[in-house]
């Protein structure tokens, strides 16, 4: 299953987590004790910046996530099965249609199993991202999952809500404040009572996420000029070391008309692409003598950090 421990996940999410807080420079948490110690938690974050989101969750928690993410990304087996090792789980909404809400059933049971098991999950409850100030009306989902779960467990579930600022989201390598909120518990109620129980559930988790998010971030000061200058050359060794990263985000932003995607892709190609390439042509240069060993290690080192060089300028 999605929850199940998986060896390869736990020796990928450490370099997830390090790189997630790379590409800011500035990422602050507050309110993690809010967290229930050893009780099932379901995370209700605002979603404005699409996959950093949810890597937002990830970066908090010591523990794996199962995430809920919208249906239709589901539909090719490839994407479907890298998806589930992410430990990511469909979730139809009303624009998928009345049949593909009915398999929701499946993924409210693989939820409720999740938290069962000990882990945390999370779903978005606006439904869809959105980079307009305030937050959206929230879906039934995330109520609907909670009471199934708390009366399959017989006890209470807890929902905690994240607040999620970022600083700039058209800019990357800006500050990110994540401000976790008090826990709403959810208690085992009769099903005559679930419909009012709902409603209450997202009355005040929406009053929970509007106060969480209604804070602005300072933008950042320009640097001084003496570090600027010391800047350039390591600047210009970075660049370098990122232009198959930068092919690969100009190819992919020019057929999305979404904006909200440009950081997400960024990441990806700087942090998780970009040095698997830079490492295998190190590699093919030091078998063919042109480069030596120390070089290859060097040049793996800056291609980590030079998104924090070059996008930090």
């Amino acid at each position: 299953m999605v929850y199940d421990n998986d060896r390869l996940y736990n020796f990928l999410v450490p370099y997830v987590r390090w790189t997630f807080r790379l590409m800011f420079r500035s990422l602050q948490v507050c309110g993690k004790e809010n967290i229930p110690e050893g009780a099932a938690v379901i995370y209700a974050p605002n979603h404005v910046n699409t996959l950093l989101d949810a890597l937002a969750v990830l970066s908090m928690e010591e523990r794996p996530v199962v995430f809920a993410a919208r249906a239709d990304i589901f539909r090719k087996k490839g994407p479907a099965k890298v998806l589930n090792f992410l430990k990511i789980i469909p979730i139809s909404r009303i624009r998928d249609g009345v049949e593909a809400l009915a398999e929701n059933d499946r993924t409210f049971q693989v939820a409720s199993d999740t938290l069962n098991a000990g882990l945390p999950f999370c779903i978005f409850p606006e439904g869809r991202h959105s980079q307009e100030p305030g937050i959206l009306p929230l879906r039934k989902g995330i109520a609907r999952i909670a009471l199934k779960a708390a009366g399959d467990m017989g006890k209470p579930v807890y929902i905690v809500p994240v607040g999620l600022v970022y600083e700039d989201l058209r800019i990357f390598r800006t500050s990110l404040k994540i401000n976790i909120g008090a826990a709403l518990q959810v208690s085992p109620v009769a099903e005559e009572d679930s419909a009012h129980e709902s409603r209450r559930i997202l009355l005040d988790l929406q009053d929970s996420l509007a106060a969480l998010t209604a804070e602005k971030l300072p933008h950042r000061k320009a640097q001084v000029l003496f570090l600027r200058i010391v800047r350039v050359p390591l600047t210009f060794a970075a660049a370098v070391v990122m232009l198959p990263a930068f092919a690969i985000i100009s190819l992919i932003l020019r057929h999305i008309k979404d904006r909200a995607f440009d950081n997400s892709i960024r990441y990806v190609a700087c942090y998780l692409i970009n040095p698997l390439i830079i490492l295998i042509l190190s590699l093919i240069l030091m078998a063919a003598g042109i480069l030596p060993w120390w070089g290859v290690i060097g040049i793996g080192i800056l291609s980590l950090i030079a998104p924090s060089l070059y996008y930090g300028k």
